[in-house]
């Protein structure tokens, strides 16, 4: 694969390093993003698409972009907002469609500014390989020209939801495209299905009881992981647990970290909060802000039990 803006972030390094713009800016702006759940049949390969807005009057948005245990495909109508890569002071220009693959470390930090429309397609782990064939191994820790990578089919949605005038009709287009893909989609391998054990028992089943049900031994079933996501299962269920906790967090406001730490199966809380710092570079009250600013109203639904009435609630908050 080709592509100008592609970066490779190594699992073994966890050093905190600092963007030139500080993530607490985010708080000095609202964002108001669009949610919509797809339709049941791309559940298995789709969590959610997400629209955000933005316009030249808005003050600068900085959001960090954390470990996440997802890819996902982004399309941006408007003005190109500006990145830079986790530890670097060069700002980069986004791509029109960008793929960007599972990450295992900081990745990002966004700069919103202009005006924009930004929408966003949240894969499950293997949903990009199963939907386009492209393996999940080799987008890992990267962010790539989508165009360059998948070619005429996203260079297709890209101009069908350029067309859309509102974020349900892009909502629409989206459901139709991936249904279609559905028809020449992979199968759901073991090792896909492991991923799914995983994100299911937030993290917390260990290699042995995955290598068992999927009938090989830990070391083979360790190597077939990390051949199809370019992680390990012990680093992806970390990932996933780290997800879980944040998720479990903004989801009440009566549990403390302490009852979070207790509830992922963390030794303490100060564990909890090394896992949060290296996954995110930040504490785990300052992730916490930047999910309650962005999932705003669905986050007050659940707190008020109304979660049920809300519409397209995800099922998962995720940064």
């Amino acid at each position: 694969m080709t592509n100008s803006v592609s970066r490779d972030l190594p699992e073994g390094d966890s050093k905190k390093t600092t963007c030139r713009f500080e993530p607490e800016y985010i708080s000095r702006a609202a964002m108001f993003p669009h949610f919509q759940t797809p339709t049941i049949e791309l559940w298995p390969f789709i969590q959610f698409y997400i629209q955000v807005e933005r316009s030249r009057w808005d003050p600068l948005v900085i959001l960090p972009i954390p470990a996440r245990a997802s890819p996902m495909i982004e399309f941006v109508f408007g003005d190109r907002f500006k990145f830079c890569y986790w530890g670097s002071q060069n700002e980069e220009t986004v791509s029109a469609a960008s793929l960007v693959g599972i990450l295992t470390r900081p990745h990002v930090t966004l700069l919103h500014q202009g005006t924009f429309q930004s929408f966003i397609v949240m894969f499950q782990a293997h949903g990009l390989t199963d939907l386009f064939g492209v393996p999940a191994s080799e987008v890992a820790n990267h962010t790539y020209d989508a165009d360059a990578v998948l070619g005429k089919p996203i260079r297709e949605l890209e101009e069908r939801l350029g067309n859309c005038e509102t974020f349900q009709q892009r909502g629409s287009v989206a459901n139709q495209f991936f249904a279609e893909r559905l028809k020449h989609a992979q199968a759901v391998d073991r090792i896909a299905f492991a991923a799914n054990r995983i994100l299911n028992s937030s993290g917390k089943l260990p290699s042995a009881d995955l290598a068992r049900q999927a009938g090989v031994g830990v070391r083979q079933f360790q190597r077939e992981f990390y051949a199809r996501f370019g992680v390990s299962p012990k680093l992806f269920s970390r990932i996933v647990r780290f997800q879980n906790a944040l998720d479990t967090k903004a989801r009440s406001s009566t549990k403390s970290w302490t009852d979070v730490a207790h509830e992922l199966g963390y030794y303490d809380q100060m564990h909890m909060v090394h896992e949060f710092r290296e996954f995110t570079g930040e504490s785990p009250t300052e992730i916490l802000c930047q999910m309650e600013l962005l999932y705003r109203a669905q986050i007050d639904a659940v707190r008020a039990g109304q979660a049920a009435e809300h519409p397209n609630m995800v099922r998962r908050f995720l940064l």
